[in-house]
């Protein structure tokens, strides 16, 4: 198949870094694939270094009439048999290449656990009968389609991926010493941009709780912008016990530097960065929102909390840091999890299956 992946991600993300692993993949399964992205975008500059064929299109805002023309004549003349949106402006711009070109076959991703807007441009742009199909990256992003009004049987669940590589536990040593992490104290980490809807700041509450029960502790925050818990921190009296380590793309060293991880989300349509701490065998806890309940069962593969529930969240850190043989068995099985369902070796063959079934159904006729 002929198929250009569509984005107008220009940072490294969890959604950038999903759509170039299956692209990777696909291309090695023998697919001809191309990404349609921004100038001066992160995933532009791996691309070219993956040596991704890629082409090059200014995306200024939804209906973007001139970035549409372009990435219609790049349809043409590579002959796309399928065009796959992977982000919100990719999607509307999609919409109207695809419609300029007559393009086989048109597929939107759903990464986010947002309602769909009720107005009409909303409903024009999601229950357009030009949209082939829809993946979900999770059951709860399913649910939520249904609920804006998209047909079950355009909606495929194929799940996010995680194929990140693995660091050495001397690597994570290293790192340790680089952060100024005390190298016989436990690491309960996280890795996420700063948001409000990411649920740092009631991590760090608990911190507070978990400090004063347990005072070898520290906590390691990745993500851009965490530093603007700085304030907080110090408020609470954490400046040695929490570190924020800002904005950094050795996540795997992180992982490796890590004897725990946390994921306290107040809504997250699947949660890479969980499944990654997980397949790197850390004991761990989500909160119980959206799309995370599909990667950790309570008490098997790790715990679930209430989400904005910082107690909650402190007593969860302290039982694991109480019984580590316990949380240690949580991780061994939380990992042949999302091995098992997650990684790039077990969901491109559904990909590639869906792709099949577009182009057939494409073929036969809309319905």
């Amino acid at each position: 198949m002929r198929i250009m992946y569509l984005t107008e991600s220009m940072r490294w993300s969890g959604g950038a870094q999903q759509l170039f692993g299956m692209a990777l993949a696909l291309q090695k399964r023998g697919h001809e694939m191309v990404l349609a992205c921004q100038p001066g975008s992160d995933i532009l500059a791996r691309a070219q270094t993956a040596g991704l064929e890629t082409e090059v299109v200014r995306m200024r805002q939804d209906y973007d009439f001139p970035a549409a023309v372009r990435i219609a004549r790049a349809l043409r003349r590579r002959r796309v048999e399928l065009l796959h949106a992977q982000h919100s402006t990719a999607h509307a711009l999609g919409l109207l290449a695809a419609a300029f070109t007559r393009v086989p076959v048109f597929a939107v991703t759903r990464r986010v656990i947002f309602p769909l807007r009720t107005h009409i441009f909303s409903r024009l742009k999601y229950l357009s009968r030009r949209i082939d199909g829809y993946v979900a990256i999770s059951e709860a992003v399913r649910q939520e389609l249904l609920k804006g009004g998209v047909r079950a049987a355009r909606i495929e669940v194929i799940p996010s991926v995680m194929d990140a590589p693995k660091a050495s536990p001397e690597e994570g040593r290293r790192l340790r010493q680089e952060l100024g992490l005390d190298p016989a104290r436990p690491v309960i980490t996280t890795v996420a941009n700063y948001s409000d809807f990411k649920g740092q700041d009631y991590l760090v509450q608990a911190a507070a709780d978990v400090v004063q029960a347990f005072p070898l502790a520290q906590f390691l925050l990745v993500g851009r912008d965490t530093e603007r818990l700085g304030e907080r921190v110090e408020r609470l009296g954490l400046k040695g016990a929490v570190h924020l380590a800002g904005f950094r793309t050795d996540v795997p060293r992180v992982l490796a530097a890590s004897d725990f991880f946390v994921f306290p989300s107040l809504q997250e349509a699947a949660g890479t960065a969980l499944r990654e701490a997980m397949a790197a065998g850390l004991p761990c806890i989500g909160a119980r929102v959206g799309g995370i309940p599909e990667s950790i069962a309570d008490g098997d593969t790790g715990l679930l909390v209430p989400p904005a529930d910082s107690p909650a969240l402190a007593r969860a850190i302290l039982q694991m840091l109480r019984a580590p043989a316990q949380a240690r068995a949580m991780a061994e099985r939380g990992r042949a999890w999302v091995e098992s369902h997650f990684s790039l070796s077990a969901v491109s063959p559904r990909m590639e299956a869906f792709y099949t079934r577009l182009l057939s159904g494409a073929q036969d006729g809309r319905g």
